[in-house]
């Protein structure tokens, strides 16, 4: 009987990210050369339903501030860590961070540094010069986040 509460219980789950699947299309270039503007990607609503969010997870969320504006960013902070941009570099808990997405980073825009709560997540877009992210409207709350992004290139 487990095997089969199971094997069901994996059906169900398949069907439900199946139906969660939306095609959007990518506007602006805050995620170049990652994802190019007007291209199309697969948007996993149900995404984050088995596994948490994770770092350069490309994710979609409302941005905050602005009602009905969907945007596309990449995860650069988890929970209760101390992240920091300073001359273009991503630290985490005061380690640097490799960051093979960011692009043309913005090294002379100072200093950034979020403290996010167990709930948050610090979002950057890969061209940080052209990107709306974190380091305007701060950290995220977790329910912010409405989708798990597929791109072509591995996360």
């Amino acid at each position: 009987m487990y095997k089969r509460d199971s094997q069901l219980n994996f059906i169900i789950n398949r069907l439900i990210e199946m139906l969660s699947l939306q095609l959007i299309k990518i506007r602006g270039k805050s995620m170049e050369p990652s994802i190019a503007e007007n291209s199309w990607v697969v948007s996993f609503r149900a995404g984050f339903r088995r596994q948490p969010p994770r770092r350069f997870d490309v994710i979609r969320l409302e941005e905050p501030g602005t009602c009905g504006h969907w945007i596309v960013k990449r995860i650069v902070g988890m929970p209760g860590e101390e992240v920091a941009v300073r001359g273009g570099d991503l630290f985490v808990n005061g380690e640097m961070v490799d960051d093979p997405f960011a692009y043309c980073p913005d090294a002379d825009s100072g200093i950034h540094e979020w403290w996010p709560r167990d709930d948050e997540y610090v979002v950057l877009g890969d061209n940080r010069r052209a990107s709306t992210d974190s380091r305007k409207f701060g950290a995220i709350k977790r329910s912010s986040i409405r989708a798990r992004i597929r791109t072509s290139r591995p996360n």
